[in-house]
């Protein structure tokens, strides 16, 4: 396999590699190599992936938090308004939320 280090396949794999290896003209501790750090890139974007889900995630949670705060501050104003208003800022509100899919119906 060459010098610095030693790995197991299974030898259904090992064949696998030994024949690209002859086929490319390369040594098979290099394939193996290629693998090894193939395999450490795609951990390390599975990673990056898994970390930014967990941003969106945390950044939904907070648009919402920002989402009912406007609604809020919107319905006191309309409140003030008179009882009309009201209604038509709740009916106003509703058609939103329906329309991004918070709701049913």
């Amino acid at each position: 396999m060459g010098k610095g280090f030693s790995v197991s396949l299974p030898l259904e794999e090992a064949a696998i590699v030994e024949k690209e290896a002859n086929r490319l003209g390369l040594p098979a501790a290099s394939i193996i190599r290629l693998m090894m750090r193939d395999g450490q890139q795609r951990r390390e974007l599975e990673r990056q992936v898994d970390d930014l889900k967990a941003r969106m995630e945390l950044l939904q949670v907070q648009f919402q938090g920002f989402q009912i705060l406007l609604e809020t501050i919107a319905l006191e104003q309309a409140n003030a308004r008179g009882p009309q208003a009201l209604e038509n800022r709740k009916a106003l509100i509703q058609k939103i939320r329906k329309r991004q899919g918070l709701v049913e119906g």
